[in-house]
């Protein structure tokens, strides 16, 4: 069993900046760790995902409430004020990376996503939900995420089985398959093989996708969102 390392509202304030931005219904809400916080903000030196993915006549199509070092257990804990009052028609879920590092297993971050999900079908009846795997990602270099992530890989492959099992009971909900997509591979014979992701689509930690990692990035989204567009 896990413990709780740092309290669940230490990104308060990430939380209050959100808040101060006008409440946009009916949009498809991005809610996750970093992969979406650094796509959010031009602080970091990319385009915002708001601006990559647009409806089909060019309005605006999501909203992006990516925060911070998050885990299952802060996206289940903000709910109620990150998610609910913008009464999303869609809502992407990314997590995963940050319950590893911290000790949640594979089941305590399903038990946390499945309620997640269970209290936005309950909300917003119809609404689509799309889980998305944790991304591939080269080895971490300068710290200890080789151990973490890449020798996690049967804790990885278990959470996305146990992600796949819970979205095959509700005819809404879809897992985002990234570990097949050629794009993150050396190879096309490499895709799947943790060891082979490519270096060139990371900033420097390889942890976090540069432009051109956001860009295959947003090329999927466009695939799997298409008919919500």
């Amino acid at each position: 069993m896990y413990e709780t390392i740092v309290p669940l509202n230490w990104l308060e304030k990430e939380i209050v900046a959100y808040e101060q931005e006008p409440i946009e219904k009916g949009k498809i809400l991005f809610y996750g760790h970093s992969l979406f916080t650094r796509w959010g903000s031009k602080n970091w030196g990319y385009r915002r995902l708001d601006e990559d993915i647009r409806m089909k006549d060019g309005s605006l199509a999501c909203v992006n409430h990516g925060f911070g070092t998050s885990t299952s257990e802060e996206l289940l804990y903000y709910y109620h004020r990150m998610v609910k009052p913008w009464e999303p028609r869609a809502l992407v879920i990314s997590t995963y990376a940050n319950d590893g590092m911290y000790g949640y297993s594979p089941e305590d971050v399903m038990i946390n996503i499945a309620k997640l999900c269970h209290w936005a079908m309950t909300d917003f009846p119809g609404i689509r939900i799309f889980l998305l795997e944790d991304h591939p990602r080269p080895n971490g270099k300068g710290f200890n995420m080789r151990d973490i992530w890449n020798n996690g890989k049967n804790k990885r492959e278990k959470y996305h089985l146990l992600m796949r099992q819970f979205a095959d009971l509700h005819e809404n909900i879809t897992v985002v398959d990234l570990w097949n997509r050629p794009e993150f591979f050396e190879t096309p014979e490499d895709v799947g093989n943790y060891q082979k992701v490519r270096e060139d689509i990371f900033v420097a930690d390889k942890v976090h996708p540069n432009q051109e990692g956001y860009d295959i990035f947003r090329d999927i989204f466009l695939e799997v969102l298409d008919d919500l567009l």
